[in-house]
């Protein structure tokens, strides 16, 4: 039979609201009892619960972490950074998958809040108003990461999006590539129109007609998964003056194109080049191996941690008042650099 909290009371001879106090540190006691309790604990083996210990602190321990959807291998990347960080505070995660609905990303707010986690963590692509209202009035301390909710005052880590966009652009064109495609997840996805501006920032700056009778750049719409960059990809080809060179909103996507692009009888990358953005892990392995933009997962996930428990340390270690005005009044927002690597994907611009 596991030993109780009472058999340490009678150990000790104390009440076991002494022995409560003394094990989780609140409350005082005279050194004397608060030895006898910890030799009597000793004795026994009596380990108190953590969990009981922090509700006592009126904290769990615990971050809540709101993802857009764990099958995209980005996400499962970044919840491994953000999951590592967080053990090494001492802290334990809560994963929640949006599954890209707004309104199941709402529900989890409301649900983490209920489970009492210390902070929250919320690396989504999409943001509704009504998530962005709820998050610029959170009841907990929370952190945005590769996300945005203007006017929120929520720290916020990014990646630089438009940067990278201009980066592959800049790729291609060095390749002697003149016509370019970009494949387009829907709307409501917040990462993908900075891709796609720093795209024209890079044709532009090329002297690339892009609003012309006979544009540089067309688009092609899709979901942001493999299925949704082959259609995407499928739109392009079927153009009578088809891309050589397309950059997609995500590896997911590039990889679809690639299907698309052997579906129709050509190769990647000797009649279309293709890159993709975020680097996840099979990027490496697909054939031909995609050249991609690389997201410091990494960087991001300890960052968001390192600021998240600054903030609940800062509230005094539970999340009972508001988390905007718990915090900083300035939040802090970071953008981090992408890289470009670059693999078997991308080629000269085929003759003609």
């Amino acid at each position: 039979m596991a030993t109780t909290i009472a058999d340490v009371a009678r150990r000790a001879g104390v009440s076991t609201a002494t022995v409560s106090r003394v094990l989780s540190g609140v409350g005082r006691a005279s050194p004397a009892t608060h030895a006898r309790v910890q030799a009597a604990a000793r004795d026994l083996g009596f380990r108190p619960s953590d969990v009981a210990r922090s509700l006592k602190r009126r904290s769990t321990l615990t971050f809540g972490l709101i993802v857009t959807d764990i099958e995209n291998p980005y996400f499962p990347q970044l919840v491994k950074a953000v999951e590592d960080a967080a053990i090494g505070e001492g802290y334990a995660i809560l994963l929640c998958n949006a599954d890209e609905d707004p309104e199941r990303e709402a529900s989890y707010l409301d649900l983490l809040v209920e489970r009492r986690v210390d902070g929250l963590i919320v690396a989504a692509s999409t943001i509704g108003s009504r998530q962005g209202e709820w998050l610029a009035n959170a009841p907990l301390p929370a952190v945005l990461v590769n996300t945005a909710a203007p006017g929120s005052g929520l720290p916020t880590i990014l990646s630089d999006n438009r940067g990278g966009g201009a980066a592959a652009a800049r790729h291609l064109l060095e390749l002697g590539h003149r016509r370019f495609g970009y494949l387009m997840p829907p709307p409501r996805n917040l990462d993908a129109p900075d891709r796609l501006a720093g795209v024209r920032d890079a044709l532009v700056g090329a002297g690339l007609d892009l609003d012309g009778a006979d544009p540089a750049l067309a688009i092609g719409d899709g979901a942001p998964t493999v299925t949704g960059g082959e259609a995407a990809m499928a739109i392009l080809l079927g153009l009578t003056a088809r891309p050589t060179g397309v950059i997609a909103y995500n590896d997911l996507m590039a990889i679809g194109a690639m299907r698309a692009v052997r579906s129709a009888g050509l190769r990647v990358p000797d009649d279309v080049s293709l890159i993709g953005f975020d680097d996840v892990a099979f990027a490496a392995y697909v054939e031909p191996a995609l050249t991609t933009l690389r997201q410091e997962t990494a960087e991001m996930g300890r960052w968001a941690v390192a600021t998240l428990t600054e903030r609940v340390k800062g509230m005094g270690g539970g999340g009972e008042t508001n988390g905007a005005t718990g915090a900083p009044t300035a939040a802090e927002r970071r953008v981090v650099p992408v890289q470009l690597v670059i693999r078997d994907s991308t080629g000269r611009a085929p003759a003609g």
